[in-house]
């Protein structure tokens, strides 16, 4: 009986010490990204460099830009300062294996969401960054009115993309018989507008400003001809994605980005970030690192979010400045408002 006893306490022990391991394996696993960054002592951030909305170099050297500006934060975040940061320019294509070998931590923007796209890529959508609107650049739009201008047009668009569909269904909507002419990828699209193969190139209406700026910033609408019409063809949420392998990277940037938008609902902004007191709740607690355990558990640094809004601002100070009233682009909020506000953005308390 004996001898029996031991055997089976064997078996168990084995068998858990088999479990234990697993499981450590597995949590290791999901931190090993930030563990990486800590060691690197840096984090990069994958982003369209084409757009200087989304991110750029001042003359100085300093990052400006939304996308650039979210990554400033989680700089913050995990190091406790604003400069521990790098942005990369990653076409779309490229995406997986910039994650994959480490060139990247966290694609901002520039994918295509779809099921396709969720069930073949080895990234997922980490967070909802703002919602982007698809349109139009045009060429030879002079004497243009409407979009019956623009009837019969041949449009440069990508292949087996969400934007194709929704350029499908503007044109059964409204009759324009529009004329797709597809490519691999957005730059090829891009090149061919410019070498002057279609009259259409449709987008996000962020990337075409871009397009308009970079290409044709020295020219108004009416020398150039080009002009990025009204019109939107459909509504494009625009996410910040991060490896599937990497879960607390995941977790970290949807806690980032809503500390951003919280702050913003809580009244902290860029002007009273070093001083704002009468924390009434829980979650401004948790938030703003007066009880610092929660951040701690994320391995972040727990007053993080008041450092960075005194550089960067919070999320609505972000966003007019990269996007919106104090911009180039002078975009409206619309969606990007709070839902309190009549908008879709609606972040979660800290607790």
């Amino acid at each position: 009986m004996n001898w029996l006893k031991k055997m089976k306490f064997k078996h168990l022990f084995a068998l858990y010490s088999l479990f234990f391991i697993a499981t450590q394996s597995n949590a290791n696993a999901a931190d090993a990204g930030l563990r990486f960054i800590n060691s690197r002592g840096e984090i990069r951030c994958g982003t369209d460099l084409s757009a200087p909305a989304y991110a750029a170099k001042t003359e100085d050297g300093k990052w400006k830009g939304f996308d650039a500006d979210i990554c400033r934060a989680m700089s913050y975040a995990v190091f406790g300062r604003g400069d521990r940061f790098s942005m990369v320019d990653v076409k779309a294509d490229n995406v997986s294996k910039a994650l994959k070998s480490g060139k990247i931590d966290f694609m901002l923007g520039g994918l295509a969401n779809s099921a396709k796209a969720d069930s073949t890529s080895s990234y997922s959508p980490a967070v909802l960054l703002y919602y982007d609107q698809q349109a139009f650049l045009a060429r030879n739009a002079q004497k243009t009115k409407s979009m019956e201008d623009f009837k019969n047009a041949t449009v440069c668009v990508v292949s087996d993309s969400p934007e194709l569909n929704n350029l499908e269904e503007y044109n059964n909507k409204y009759g324009l018989n529009l004329k797709p002419l597809t490519f691999s990828s957005k730059n090829a699209a891009l090149q061919s507008f410019l070498l002057n193969r279609c009259r259409l190139l449709t987008g996000n209406r962020i990337f075409l400003s871009g397009v308009k700026e970079t290409h044709f910033g020295d020219y108004d609408d009416e020398e150039s001809g080009i002009k990025l019409l009204p019109e939107p063809v459909a509504l494009v949420p625009v996410y910040l994605y991060a490896s599937n392998e990497n879960l607390k990277l995941q977790m970290i940037a949807r806690w980032v980005v809503n500390a951003l938008q919280l702050s913003d609902v809580y009244g902290v902004n860029y002007h009273n970030a070093a001083v704002k007191v009468g924390l009434r709740n829980t979650s401004q607690r948790n938030l703003f690192g007066e009880d610092p355990k929660l951040w701690l558990s994320f391995g972040l640094t727990p007053d993080w979010v008041k450092k960075a809004l005194a550089d960067v601002g919070n999320y609505s100070e972000i966003y007019d400045r990269s996007f919106g009233r104090f911009s180039p682009l002078k975009l409206e909020r619309a969606e990007n408002n709070y839902l309190k506000d009549g908008g879709l953005i609606n972040p979660a308390p800290f607790l």
